[in-house]
């Protein structure tokens, strides 16, 4: 992940993170491809609140901004924002 041409982590934020997955796995591929190569995400969190998903991660006590902010520095400084509207698909796949 830390070298593929393009780089989409869909529905970031959507995931149930661990402190392991965020700073050991996550922080890395991020530090290795910020302005080199694209990474596109896709999410249904605004940027505050995908930082405060990395956050809460479900094996910390406590929450912990400081390495959550380490991996938003990794991230919005980088991103152009598309807003996309409209209804959610799935539920019409009845």
């Amino acid at each position: 992940m830390k070298k593929v041409s393009v780089l989409i982590l869909d529905d970031i934020g959507a995931e149930a993170i661990t402190a392991w997955t965020r700073d050991e796995v996550l922080g890395p591929i991020l530090q290795q491809r910020i302005e080199k190569l694209p990474t596109v995400y896709t999410s249904n969190l605004k940027i505050d609140e995908l930082e405060r998903h990395f956050a809460f991660t479900k094996n910390e006590r406590e929450s912990n901004y400081r390495n959550a902010a380490r991996i938003m520095e990794r991230i919005e400084p980088f991103v152009e924002y598309c807003e996309v509207n409209g209804r959610n698909r799935w539920h019409e796949r009845k």
